[in-house]
């Protein structure tokens, strides 16, 4: 009966200790994530890729120019759901090979649920899998279209950093980024600002500034000279 009460007392203890553990370490994080909000607001950030971001960039704009020699909107303006469908299957599986992406799931999806509705597209990194909203491309006006056409490019930029950050860690590939750009993206990771809890710190994250950035490159938006 002792031996009970006792056993009973000390894994309440143990309950207790544990608690405050993921206590602490919830308030850590939390610290850390206000620290680093306050960070990006005091900062002005700009866009400046690496060399390797900007060759890779012009390399995925010639692969759209070589299907859309005339320009997207006039190539996607009479194609059918099906059509594009298949297009952008077809550039997902292109871009991805270009970019040197490997993805567990690509999903072209159609929804009026809460958020994804509102996604023109997303990557997930705990799975890593690719999203396309197509609610968006379906029926839509050719400049609709070509926006998520780049969203393709903008996505699978997020599934490369990520894919660097482990390279690195894992000591296999990080494409060639410096450790300071990592450094940027891996904290970023750890202190991830999702757009619906603040929209300015949300474009101004390390990891978003750069797939922006690296899209405006693939629409010939932006140019940057190679040094």
């Amino acid at each position: 009966m002792i031996r009970s009460i006792f056993q009973a007392l000390t894994d309440f203890i143990q309950n207790v200790f544990e608690r405050m553990k993921e206590w602490r370490q919830r308030l850590e994080q939390l610290c850390e994530q206000e620290e680093y909000e306050i960070q990006l607001e005091q900062e002005d950030i700009k866009y400046w890729p690496e060399k390797v971001d900007i060759l890779l960039g012009l390399q995925c704009k010639e692969y759209l120019l070589s299907i859309f020699p005339d320009g997207i909107q006039a190539g996607v303006q009479n194609m059918s759901n099906d059509e594009l469908l298949g297009l952008f299957q077809m550039i997902e599986r292109d871009a991805a090979e270009i970019m040197g992406v490997s993805v567990d799931g690509v999903d072209f999806y159609t929804t009026m649920d809460e958020p994804y509705c509102h996604y023109g597209g997303y990557y997930n990194p705990e799975d890593n899998t690719f999203h396309i909203n197509m609610t968006y491309v379906y029926s839509a006006p050719p400049n609709y279209i070509e926006y998520e056409i780049y969203a393709i490019f903008h996505e699978l930029k997020h599934a490369r950093q990520f894919a660097a950050v482990k390279g690195r860690l894992n000591h296999t590939k990080d494409y060639g980024y410096s450790d300071k750009l990592l450094d940027e993206w891996e904290k970023n990771m750890s202190n991830y600002i999702p757009m619906e809890e603040n929209d300015e710190l949300y474009m101004k994250q390390p990891l978003e500034m750069d797939s922006r950035g690296f899209e405006s490159i693939v629409s010939g938006e932006r140019q940057f000279e190679v040094i």
